[in-house]
């Protein structure tokens, strides 16, 4: 899920507000992470067996459109949309459609947060990654929107991560810990005390309790570690992203300026070390709306 300007947020807690930037980021993390997860739908050993029957998918809160564009020239059979509530995102998205002559691609502006635009039992397959920036509160609520959408025997698929990585970078840990308590602090983290998200074992649950059955279950690891293929990639987009966040941090109360100044020098100089080492894991749970 992306940011959007303060004035189109209407209760959302978007805590990324340069948005130019953060379409640059996103658009090369879709690329590197698509590869290092193993493609579009990782969790399922055949993945074209899986997606034959489905005929319209969903990406809410697409971004820049880069999962729907994949599947889009991927699998031509279907007809693939996206929304998300930040209007650079879903432009530049429509033109790498038009580019890309991805007739089959198409993406609207629209707030995850307000009752969405598409009918009743619409879709086979419903994909969201990285909610967390709804907040606690808005969970029951998005999750009955996407249940309402999704047609019989159709699928929900959520991914979010429990942190932005795991790793032997002494300041980068630090910055983590600084980072999930400002996500406490703004009410979107699930942890009683901010030492973790707590929102991916909390996925079954929305799930359930939104009228999903057969909720299955995977994870991801992508290893970028120094030598890796993933490693510069990885590295520059988090480095991006905790630049982006950086005012939030601030602004919230969980860490002041100075230090986090230090922190992104260091990190900067930690994680070209030889001996570095980091785990980044994608948590997938996913569920059918039954008959």
């Amino acid at each position: 899920m992306t940011t959007a300007p303060e004035s189109e947020n209407r209760g959302n807690h978007y805590f990324i507000k340069d948005s130019e930037a953060e379409l640059a980021r996103l658009v090369e993390q879709e690329r590197v992470l698509s590869k290092a997860l193993g493609g579009l739908l990782p969790e399922h050993t055949d993945q074209a067996a899986f997606v034959e029957p489905l005929q319209r998918v969903l990406d809410a809160t697409c971004g820049s459109g880069g999962w729907v564009l994949e599947m889009a020239r991927a699998y031509p059979h279907l007809q693939v949309m996206g929304f998300d509530i930040d209007a650079n995102m879903i432009d530049y998205a429509r033109t790498q459609a038009q580019v890309g002559r991805l007739e089959n691609a198409s993406f609207r502006v629209m707030n995850a947060l307000d009752p969405l635009d598409y009918p009743d039992n619409f879709f086979d397959l419903v994909n969201a990654r990285f909610l967390i920036v709804i907040g606690q509160t808005a969970w029951p609520q998005v999750m009955q929107e996407l249940f309402r959408i999704t047609r019989p025997d159709g699928f929900v698929r959520l991914t979010e991560v429990e942190d932005d990585s795991v790793t032997t970078s002494p300041a980068f840990e630090r910055m983590m810990a600084i980072l999930l308590q400002a996500v406490k602090l703004g009410g979107l983290s699930f942890s009683p005390t901010g030492r973790s998200i707590a929102l991916p074992p909390r996925l079954p649950y929305f799930m359930r309790k939104a009228g999903y059955q057969n909720i299955q279950k995977h994870a991801s690891i992508v290893d970028w570690s120094a030598g890796t293929p993933a490693h510069a990639a990885v590295a520059q987009d988090l480095q991006i992203f905790f630049r982006l966040t950086h005012s939030f941090m601030v602004e919230v109360g969980a860490a002041k300026e100075e230090e986090l100044e230090q922190l992104h020098r260091d990190i900067e100089i930690e994680l070209l070390a030889d001996d570095f080492c980091a785990f980044w894991t994608f948590y997938t749970v996913w569920g059918q709306k039954q008959q």
